[in-house]
């Protein structure tokens, strides 16, 4: 451990330097870069919340000073008595002190009644929010816009019996655990009847104090609205196995029984809970948030985080089979191969299928069903045989998550809904539908070449085969273009013969076992409470982006040798817990460019909207807004001009792909990409032998292996929050450099 590494695991030493930001005012980027999700101490919290809720400007309106204190509102005495228990819990011994934090309370809960025009009932979960945050003996002005943010930021509206959020969380618990959420649905159990407190409260209601201080201090940090959907789902999946067993519990005692779970929560737990969240967060499409987000925003003109209640019931999310995915997530995710990975099921019948079709699609005809079961379970069968075989083999369309294409017309895909009612039955987990059809996914597919079928143009298919065969005979069989190739291997012959030659393999339900149940944990989590779920978790991939072919070296981290990596490229792509304060490129040139025409160059592969950790006129750190942008051969970062009418943006970083020598993301912030730049030392007085061979003169006489890792010279190192598709962005570039290696390693083939 080097002794920046010793110095940063030093308690006192990330206490005093948190302490230091935030007399200078520092923003949230760098509160969460230093406390590392941590518990804070008890004399930074109210500040460290204040940046995090971004409540400073309202603290300084100070609108509640302008109330003329009125008290009539007709649920006024249920306020007042409600206020007074919660004075009483707070100040058990102090008759003065709960006098006025009985004043205070009242006096919050009031004014927020009559400026947000709600209306206070019982169970609303706001005396409870009231708790942790008058415990931090804020003033009256402070802890009534703490309590107004989290109720606007982090509550989700509608939480009522039977209402929209608690319909998403069980299409989450539908997705990741079938067989459980279909138990409780035989029970007539809801989510509502355990899960209404722990949203309206944000857990306060079923927690020590102690515990959901620390718990607010890392859910604030993260900022993730939805992070109560998956904190429900890991309280709830902590006691499936009490829940399957429990076939003689009446349904009341089984409901409060899961209602109570937050009480066996204690602080040493929390980091450990945090982490089984974002597992899960992981393994969710993205499209669970935006395209709810969107149906809630279209169907009640609002967002479902918003501070006004909401009326009527949004019908799609009702109405939802399974959770849908948006064309758009399933072409980048297939494409890129990284974050969740999809295996495509084209569900419309023969004759369209074999019209046209995306290219990385398995059919199976949903008039089966009916028409043939016999027939049916066989082409399941051979599906998920098809689906391992796909995975086994590091192909692009080869996925654990199940997504089901119909024809984007209602009526023609009843019989497509049944078919993914048939899955679900059979307890698999990580079933969805594609939003819109084949429709919707033939509009987004920029590749033509994706889209093939009887009625795609001849010429246009005998290129691509062309094509396919070209690559296939120029590159090894490990290259990395055969990996692309193989989405059109799988559809150079029909789907009925690759049946027969599926049901050769072993049985199904092997793929089904691994898929369902993870893998066991690489390192020991220390609470019992999370002890049946962290068993199946594989820690070792929880945020890595490492292309899932076993053909190639991976690399983990920067103490891995494990042979001539990338051409000895060197340890390229690993987890990084360094600080984003300890190394930022330069670059004194500054070069203006309009963002429209480069985001329109012919040369440009992926573009990304994100944030660029520079250092500003006054040399402090902060975070611009702007875009990471790949071509075929570098690497450009650019960011807001400021003061710019015409959209002008500065080239902010501008890197070859060649001088990549290390991409890591953050454990604790997956968003947050380092790229380290730098070039091979030279070799200091190599022989001739050891110059052809391309390794260093220097070798141990105790150790007769040498070292193939080269020695890099390292130029400097930038910083990207990439909020949306992280992982995608650090794939991109990864494919890319590959490539360009590929393409470099061949030409010197050629040459010798």
């Amino acid at each position: 451990m080097s002794e920046s590494d010793e110095e940063f695991n030093d308690e006192s030493l990330w206490e005093t330097e948190l302490e230091i930001a935030l007399l200078s005012n520092c923003d949230y980027g760098t509160i969460r870069n230093i406390s590392k999700l941590r518990p804070l101490p008890d004399n930074l919290r109210n500040k460290v919340w204040k940046v995090c809720l971004n409540v400073e400007k309202d603290i300084e309106t100070n609108q509640i000073s302008k109330w003329k204190e009125i008290y009539d509102l007709p649920q006024q005495d249920k306020i007042r008595e409600d206020c007074l228990k919660l004075a009483q819990k707070l100040y058990a011994d102090d008759e003065e002190k709960q006098l006025i934090a009985t004043s205070t309370a009242e006096a919050i809960l009031t004014f927020f009644c009559i400026s947000n025009d709600e209306f206070y009932e019982k169970d609303n979960g706001w005396i409870e929010i009231l708790y942790p945050i008058m415990s931090l003996n804020l003033n009256k002005n402070e802890a009534f816009n703490f309590f107004t943010a989290i109720i606007r930021r982090y509550i989700p509206k509608d939480c009522v019996q039977n209402g929209s959020p608690y319909h998403l969380f069980r299409l989450l618990m539908l997705y990741h655990d079938p067989e459980l959420c279909a138990f409780l649905d035989t029970k007539k159990i809801s989510p509502d009847s355990y899960a209404h407190i722990w949203f309206r409260s944000l857990f306060a209601a079923n927690s020590n104090l102690k515990v959901i201080l620390n718990l607010w201090d890392m859910y604030f940090q993260l900022g993730d609205q939805f992070l109560i959907f998956f904190m429900s789902l890991i309280l709830v999946f902590n006691l499936r196995e009490e829940i399957l067993n429990s076939t003689e519990l009446e349904k009341t005692e089984l409901a409060k029984m899961i209602l109570n779970s937050p009480l066996s929560l204690n602080v040493d737990d929390l980091m450990d809970f945090n982490t089984l969240c974002q597992h899960f967060a992981a393994k969710t499409p993205q499209s669970f948030r935006k395209i709810f987000q969107k149906i809630l925003k279209e169907e009640y003109k609002r967002p479902l985080f918003e501070g006004i209640a909401l009326e009527k019931k949004a019908s799609k999310i009702y109405q939802a089979l399974c959770l849908p995915v948006s064309a758009d997530e399933l072409i980048q995710a297939n494409q890129l191969g990284s974050g969740v990975r999809y295996f495509l099921i084209d569900c419309r019948s023969a004759e369209k299928y074999n019209a046209s079709h995306y290219a990385a699609a398995f059919h199976l005809d949903a008039n089966l069903m009916l028409d043939n079961p016999n027939e049916f379970n066989q082409s399941v069968e051979g599906l998920l045989a098809a689906q391992k075989q796909a995975i086994d083999a590091g192909s692009l369309a080869g996925g654990q998550h199940l997504c089901f294409i119909g024809s984007g017309n209602d009526d023609e895909d009843r019989y497509v809904n049944m078919i993914v009612s048939n899955f679900l039955q059979r307890k698999i987990n990580y079933v969805s539908l594609a939003l819109g059809g084949y429709k919707e996914l033939k509009n987004v597919v920029e590749d033509p070449e994706m889209i093939v079928g009887t009625e795609v143009n001849n010429n246009r298919q005998k290129f691509t085969e062309e094509w396919v065969k070209k690559i296939n005979s120029a590159q090894a069989s490990n290259s990395m273009f055969n990996k692309f190739s193989n989405v059109f291997k799988y559809k150079s012959f029909d789907f009925k013969d690759k049946i027969k030659d599926y049901m050769s393999l072993p049985k199904a339900s092997s793929i089904q076992e691994n898929s369902s149940n993870l893998v066991n944990s690489s390192k020991k989590l220390s609470m019992n409470l999370i002890s049946n779920i962290s068993n199946k978790l594989d820690y070792s991939n929880l945020f890595s982006y490492t292309n899932q072919n076993k053909s190639l070296e991976k690399h983990v981290s920067a103490s891995d040798r494990i042979g001539k990596l990338y051409r000895n490229q060197g340890n390229l792509f690993a987890l990084d817990d360094s600080n984003p304060d300890d190394s930022v490129a330069k670059n004194s040139d500054i070069e203006i460019v309009n963002l429209k025409e480069w985001l329109e160059k012919p040369d440009l592969l992926q573009k990304f909207k994100c944030f660029y950790r520079h250092r500003n006129k006054n040399e402090q750190l902060e975070w611009t807004p702007g875009y990471l942008l790949l071509t075929k051969t570098h690497l450009y970062g650019l960011t807001e001009f400021p003061n710019s009418k015409n959209k002008e943006y500065k080239v902010a970083v501008r890197h070859h792909l060649k001088s990549i020598i290390k991409i890591a993301t953050k454990t604790q912030c997956p968003e947050i990409l380092a790229f380290t730049y730098g070039e091979k030392k030279p070799l200091t007085k190599p022989s001739q032998e050891d110059a052809s061979l391309g390794t260093s003169d220097t070798v141990s006489t105790a150790d007769s292996k040498q070292d193939d890792t080269p020695e890099f010279d390292i130029k400097g190192k930038d910083w990207f929050y990439v909020p949306e598709y992280a992982g995608e962005a650090a794939s991109a570039v990864k494919l890319q450099i590959l490539a360009i290696v590929e393409i470099i390693s061949h030409s010197s083939n050629l040459d010798n």
